[in-house]
């Protein structure tokens, strides 16, 4: 279902440039393939998609922009998932979420008269939230509130004040898929995007950093519009190649990777029943052998089409009831370079 390239050094990039093409290595069979697919010089330091994402409390607000102190974020400990401003320079500091800090609310409604409130006492970055998600909007999240905030603020306080920039703890895969297999060399993960080593092991540097990369082509692509499975199926031809085929358990684990991001709870195959020759069959025109139908199927009809839920179970559906998202494969992957 995937094909993993290396971009070389000559078109190296920081991991941020990768975007969605970050390789996602789901297990020891993709590991191998991965390192397989390239020279040693460059297995020994080639980003994959792998990192632990800064984002703002606030929903809606993205992190596209930042005022790091010098030598921040620095993870001490591999514990700082949380961030401070210090008003007299601007900056923000990485923090552990434990320590108590003083704390500053952004208000949409403007409930005290003003856009912003500044706490008196002080509270872990957690409970900073729920106070100011209870009291007001939220922690204060932003470039453009923080610069709001910088217009309105009275004081230089020179101490930390918690603000809604957060990491989550756990590693994520840059496509969004949850795969949790991991391949970490002995040193504990301590930086923010990792990337392969010299012994096929991985290990984690600063996302700024420029390096070789490894991207894959993912050859199937979840459609978020509900249609019955004939305009699935006519869609699917007409923009990309076909309704998605599943012939092994390594293109069960990717569709099943796309259905779980739906908004149905099931999405269409390229799976269809035929009455004439009593058989289920692939529009691709692969002979279905490996197969994960759920239990207590009904029995087959002629106006039957197969879907997955978001569990990877097949379920058998009468085509004209249901309008489901559906997964459709690609043409040829495009290279990365």
């Amino acid at each position: 279902m995937r094909k993993m390239i290396l971009s070389g050094s000559a078109c190296s990039e920081n991991l941020t440039g990768v975007g969605q093409m970050g390789a996602v290595v789901s297990n020891q069979t993709d590991m191998k393939r991965l390192l397989n697919s390239t020279t040693v010089q460059h297995r020994a330091g080639a980003w994959i998609g792998l990192q632990r994402d800064w984002r703002w409390s606030q929903s809606g607000v993205e992190y596209n922009e930042s005022k790091w102190s010098e030598t921040q974020p620095n993870n001490l400990k591999n514990q700082e998932n949380c961030v401070w401003l210090k008003m007299k320079d601007d900056k923000w500091h990485d923090d552990s979420c434990s320590n108590s800090y003083k704390f500053i609310c952004y208000d949409a409604q403007y409930k005290s008269g003003k856009a912003f409130y500044i706490s008196d006492t002080e509270k872990t970055w957690t409970d900073a939230q729920s106070f100011c998600r209870e009291h007001y909007t939220d922690l204060i999240s932003g470039v453009n509130q923080l610069k709001d905030f910088n217009t309105q603020r009275q004081n230089d306080e020179n101490q930390p004040f918690w603000i809604g920039l957060f990491r989550d703890s756990d590693w994520s895969w840059s496509d969004g898929s949850s795969f949790s297999f991991r391949s970490w060399d002995t040193d504990e993960p301590k930086k923010t995007c990792a990337m392969t080593t010299l012994n096929g092991k991985w290990s984690s540097d600063d996302c700024n950093n420029t390096k070789p990369f490894f991207c894959y082509d993912d050859s199937v692509i979840l459609i978020n519009q509900s249609m019955i499975w004939e305009d699935a199926l006519y869609y699917c031809r007409d923009h990309y190649r076909d309704l998605v085929s599943i012939t092994n358990q390594d293109d069960q684990r990717w569709v099943q990777e796309r259905a779980k991001m739906a908004s149905t709870p099931h999405v269409w195959l390229g799976l269809r029943y035929t009455c004439t020759l009593d058989f289920w069959f692939w529009v691709s025109d692969e002979t279905v052998h490996y197969k994960n139908w759920g239990p207590s199927q009904p029995g087959d009809d002629c106006n039957m089409s197969g879907a997955m839920d978001r569990e990877g179970t097949w379920v058998k559906k009468i085509d004209d009831d249901h309008q489901l998202n559906f997964i459709c494969s690609k043409n040829k992957p495009a290279e990365c370079n």
